[in-house]
């Protein structure tokens, strides 16, 4: 006999209405975890969870909200939302991005003698979720391990909000407005120019925008869908980050981003053709 759809209409006490909605929220989200690389329509899974697609489309909006699911207006597909993963650092240590990049970080500092950073995508913001201090004597430590920062600000967050489509770019600018604009050199005509520039050479490029003398190069991790994961960014003085030692330093980062999506279980990106 097929599965009949819970109906939408309670007669439980409110306790068990709550508790009623919370299981289905539940599962709706471990099926909406169950189908993370492909994502997963309404309708598929309305039905996995037995639940009506009116119901099943409010509760999804309520895990929307809650920034636990991501849904994606051109497929028309539900995806795990970040704060998902970020509750996952603390609970899953073998899933742990955090511990994978730690390796790749610290040989980087090694290499560079600069401070190195893994930072996630948290809604509109960026969080620093790991740093490495390199040997050079000046440091560069104005980011701190748990620190928010609107996307764009930075050379990682901007890596991450370069890798977005445009029209969610145009979407964060918008809504990061009022949080940029004590930021002179982040205004959204300057935020969409450097958003071009980093997709045409790869790589996000702060320059002194932040503090005069600071530079800042980040690169994008992909995860097995192909968004961004995260980003990985090395900062220093900007007398250490010159045209000369700035692909040098752009090709290291590189190579520990590649690193980590094979350890995350990304196929790797096809060559261009020559």
């Amino acid at each position: 006999m097929p599965a009949v759809a819970e109906s939408d209409h309670d007669t439980a006490s409110p306790q068990a209405s709550l508790t009623q909605s919370l299981d289905r929220a539940i599962g709706l989200l471990e099926e909406v975890v169950s189908h993370a690389a492909s994502g997963a329509a309404l309708g598929a899974l309305a039905e996995r969870a037995r639940l009506s697609k009116p119901t099943a489309h409010r509760l999804l909006n309520g895990l929307r909200k809650l920034g636990l699911v991501d849904y994606d207006e051109k497929t028309r597909l539900f995806f795990p939302g970040l704060k998902l993963y970020r509750m996952g650092l603390a609970s899953a240590a073998r899933f742990d991005l955090v511990q994978l990049a730690q390796p790749g970080m610290a040989l980087l500092a090694e290499e560079t003698g600069d401070t190195v950073y893994l930072s996630l995508r948290a809604g509109d913001s960026a969080l620093c979720v790991a740093r490495q201090t390199g040997s050079f004597p000046i440091r560069t430590l104005t980011l701190e391990v748990g620190d928010y920062r609107p996307l764009g600000l930075g050379a990682g967050s901007l890596a991450l909000l370069a890798a977005l489509p445009d029209a969610e770019v145009e979407q964060v600018i918008a809504r990061n407005r009022e949080k940029l604009a004590p930021h002179a050199n982040f205004d959204p005509v300057n935020l969409r120019a450097m958003v071009r520039q980093t997709r045409e050479q790869g790589h996000s490029l702060n320059d002194g925008k932040m503090l005069p003398e600071m530079a800042a190069i980040g690169v994008t991790v992909r995860d097995v869908a192909g968004r961004p994961a995260a980003a990985l960014s090395i900062a220093t003085i900007t007398s250490r980050m010159r045209p000369e030692r700035r692909a040098s330093v752009v090709a290291l980062l590189m190579r520990e981003a590649r690193a980590l999506e094979q350890a995350l279980g990304v196929a790797p990106a096809p060559e261009a053709p020559r």
